[in-house]
């Protein structure tokens, strides 16, 4: 050939065929584009959890709901959870659940009805300043319903009211 140009790769002094070229190397996966796979993986998963916890959550909303006296959308809760994996334990836990607080709210909506009906009773026996009676019809009450801070407020008063008598007995209110 000429003067000082090298034969190409392969050609030479008529030794057989030129060996294929190779094609270029790829670099190999970063660290950080493997942590973003994982990090994304991680994601998916978080925004399509497992079933279990998805009837463990719907499971505690019905209870809230029915613990703060909703039994309708309780009850809506509980039919829906009918309608996934749940599995029988589970909704016979939850029906309980439902149940016991349906009773609770019951005896709750009983209380605060005796409670209007009692409170208006004492104070028409306090205004006509028959303080034992006011303490017996309150002592039934809680006897019945239970103390509760309310209910000891107003003893307190009812025994300051009866151990304290008018300056001038005659006035009325």
């Amino acid at each position: 050939m000429g003067r000082g140009i090298p034969p190409p790769p392969g050609v030479g002094a008529g030794r057989g065929a030129a060996s294929p070229a190779r094609p270029p190397q790829r670099a190999p996966i970063g660290l950080r584009w493997w942590i973003a796979a994982l990090a994304a993986l991680w994601l998916i998963w978080l925004l399509v959890r497992p079933e279990g916890t998805r009837i463990e959550r719907r499971m505690e909303r019905a209870v809230a709901l029915a613990v703060e006296c909703e039994p309708r959308e309780a009850q809506d809760e509980l039919i829906a959870l009918r309608g996934t994996r749940a599995t029988p334990e589970q909704l016979r836990q939850v029906q309980q659940s439902l149940n016991k607080a349906a009773a609770d709210c019951t005896r709750a909506e009983q209380r605060a009805k005796a409670w209007v009906d009692a409170s208006g009773a004492i104070q028409k026996l306090r205004r006509a300043r028959s303080y034992d009676k006011a303490l017996v019809r309150l002592s039934t009450f809680t006897k019945r319903w239970g103390e509760d801070e309310e209910t000891r407020a107003l003893k307190e008063r009812l025994h300051i009211e009866r151990d304290r008598p008018l300056a001038d007995p005659t006035r009325g209110e």
